[in-house]
């Protein structure tokens, strides 16, 4: 529903991008998500770099925060699933 093909949508599981503000967006979001937020000033030049202002930049964190906390309550709550699943792709560990 967002326009994006299935190539796009599997790359996007996997946190990468075609798109390159897209690519930076998820490396920013993973780096936030793996350093539970205490991110370098690196990780900060690099997604404005790519264009993000700073409002831009609280909305990723935002977005990484908000899922973390869904994911944690759907674990305890296991509510049921009234959508189609999405198709997902296995990680390393």
């Amino acid at each position: 529903m967002a326009g994006l093909d299935a190539s796009e949508i599997a790359l996007g599981f996997a946190g990468d991008s075609t798109d390159p503000k897209a690519k930076a967006a998820l490396a920013f979001a993973k780096a936030v998500l793996a350093k539970r937020g205490e991110v370098s000033n690196a990780d900060l030049e690099t997604v404005k770099a790519a264009g993000f202002t700073n409002g831009e930049v609280i909305e990723i964190v935002a977005n990484v925060a908000l899922n973390v906390f869904t994911n944690y309550f759907n674990n305890v709550a296991e509510p049921d699933i009234d959508f189609p699943r999405a198709q997902t792709v296995k990680r390393a560990a």
